[in-house]
């Protein structure tokens, strides 16, 4: 009896140790993980809730296409077209290269993620080719084209 008691409490020891000294160490890994994140990866997660709201807002109470919140200022909330599309009631998708008025040439942009592996901006089978609306939707959720193969944990603004 008295073996069975020393051994069931030498276990307890083992564990609240373990708990005291290796939980704290593995949380204090995660909050390096976490501060190793580019700046690229935390625009990337404090947009994702704040623009589910306001594409919500938009589309039910303002009857608009959704507009993502960092280009808000730049469309006049939604009402300047003409930026992207090239014309003020537009009836087609914009050319992609727009893009490049304001975010720089798909080298820029590549040069900006060049620390995210791999880099979305740069990829083996398309160089910095591939459209930019392609994974970026702005009137609708985006999406990461290359999850279509690959399982890289991104989220597309």
């Amino acid at each position: 009896m008295i073996k069975k008691t020393s051994v069931a409490l030498g276990a307890i020891l083992l564990l609240l140790a373990m708990g005291i000294f290796i939980v704290p160490n593995a949380l204090r890994a995660q909050d390096n993980a976490e501060k190793e994140k580019s700046v690229a990866e935390i625009d990337m997660e404090q947009h994702k809730t704040k623009q589910f709201t306001i594409d919500l807002i938009d589309d039910a109470v303002f009857g608009k296409l959704p507009v993502k919140s960092y280009h808000k200022k730049v469309h006049q909330n939604g009402a300047n077209c003409e930026l992207c599309h090239g014309v003020k009631a537009p009836t087609t998708p914009p050319d992609t290269r727009n893009c490049a008025n304001c975010h720089g040439t798909p080298e820029d942009v590549a040069k900006r993620t060049e620390k995210l592996e791999p880099n979305p901006h740069n990829s083996p089978h398309w160089a910095k080719e591939l459209p930019c609306d392609t994974c970026h939707k702005e009137h609708g959720k985006s999406e990461f084209y290359c999850k279509n193969c690959h399982h890289f944990d991104y989220q597309v603004p």
